[in-house]
């Protein structure tokens, strides 16, 4: 590696030469060509190359309630993009050079090749520097019922190391049950909670807050949600379906590593912040989509390879043949939880975590909750959106639309 005797490089500072590498504190930076200026790359940690895994291809499942976290998706074939490690990989000789991360809504487009490798470091390197501080958690389990995963305690603590700055609920209650424990979960959930507390999540939930995680047409428990009550006690109440789904790997991914359990976990980081503060919160997709990022980026902290399948994996189908129209078109008209029926509900999951992804690119990753944190102070999604980024909403639509469109058509 050669060495420079310039002033300490800086991610977007000017540099000397093209292809001109300096390693400084920790980090290797490379002189990129960035238009017509010579620029320092943003700095790489190196890592030893991930494994190569194999892209899971996801089957059709049901398509979920806002309030559920369910198995997507419609079939098709995942476009890989490009490998952005300068790490040598295990199974080659080739070395690969460190790809330019975007630094704002300006430089998005020209340095979407960057994107993946940047959202996914800014929690990787982050989980690895810090430790549990997460509060308590009980959880229960109905005597039929037996989870494809079972340790809620990792799961909470790698999101305890990834958000090291964010409140943490303080006590959490996790009720696990299958069909034939919906009973048993009925009994246990109302024994749980206050009369008050219960009363106000079911008439949240239309009545059902229990059933509504399971259908009695095939007697299975596919949904899940999390709940906080007014007292701050957080709630996940997990459905466990009687077999894993076939054929969908993506499916069987979300169940047996740990992805569910975080997703609903980061629900409830999502909520402190603007609970009892405003009624009005960020859209489905911020919402969906930041949970669906957060549970890949979170149990494949440690495996870029893996990180990068399931992002590509889980948006075919209708999200893979989303024109950059029809990408202007949600990020324009989707409000809260309004869709336009064009759309179907999954694309706030699996396209949502694609937008995620760029804006975590940006700005890192803690933006998920600094949003709500936002939105707490009584604004709109638009004046949190500026206030964070320093852009319109207005200006990066045009710009993200771009950006995902090529990378989804590997452009």
């Amino acid at each position: 590696m050669s060495a420079v005797t310039a002033a300490n490089p800086k991610a977007g500072g000017v540099c000397p030469k093209a292809g001109t590498k300096k390693v400084y504190q920790g980090k290797t930076y490379t002189c990129l060509k960035s238009g017509k200026k010579l620029v320092w790359s943003k700095g790489v940690t190196v890592i030893a190359a991930p494994k190569p895994s194999v892209t899971p291809t996801p089957s059709p499942t049901p398509i979920p309630s806002v309030s559920a976290s369910p198995t997507p998706t419609a079939t098709a074939t995942p476009t890989p993009s490009p490998s952005p490690t300068d790490s040598k990989s295990p199974n080659s000789s080739k070395t690969f050079e460190p790809v330019l991360a975007p630094t704002s809504f300006d430089n998005l487009y020209e340095n979407r090749a960057g994107i993946s490798h940047a959202a996914w470091g800014s929690v990787s390197e982050t989980i690895k520097k810090n430790v549990d501080k997460s509060g308590a958690i009980e959880v229960l389990t109905g005597p039929n019922t037996k989870p494809y995963y079972d340790d809620y305690l990792k799961v909470k603590a790698l999101i305890s190391r990834a958000f090291p700055k964010q409140a943490l609920p303080a006590k959490t209650l996790v009720i696990r049950y299958n069909y034939k424990d919906l009973g048993w979960a009925e009994t246990t959930t109302r024994a749980k909670l206050t009369a008050s507390e219960y009363e106000h999540l079911d008439r949240n939930e239309g009545g059902k807050l229990v059933t509504s995680n399971c259908d009695n047409s095939t007697a299975n428990c596919r949904g899940s949600k999390q709940q906080t009550t007014q007292f701050g006690l957080s709630i996940i109440l997990q459905g466990v379906e009687n077999s894993l789904p076939l054929n969908d790997p993506t499916g069987t991914a979300r169940f047996d590593s740990g992805m569910l359990e975080v997703h609903e976990y980061f629900h409830s980081l999502q909520r402190i912040p603007i609970m009892g503060k405003s009624n009005i919160w960020p859209h489905a997709w911020f919402r969906e989509g930041g949970a669906e990022w957060a549970q890949n980026a979170i149990v494949n902290y440690d495996d870029f390879n893996a990180y990068r399948a399931f992002i590509t994996a889980d948006c075919t189908g209708s999200c893979a043949r989303m024109t950059e129209a029809d990408i202007k078109e949600f990020l324009t008209e989707a409000k809260e939880n309004y869709l336009p029926q064009k759309f179907e509900s999954w694309l706030n999951y699996s396209f949502g975590s694609k937008v995620v992804e760029a804006l975590v690119a940006i700005k890192g990753h803690d933006i998920l909750i600094d949003m709500y944190a936002e939105m707490g102070k009584g604004i709109s999604f638009d004046a949190a959106f500026k206030n964070l980024f320093e852009v319109e909403w207005s200006y990066a639509i045009p710009i993200l639309a771009k950006t995902i469109y090529a990378n989804l058509n590997g452009k």
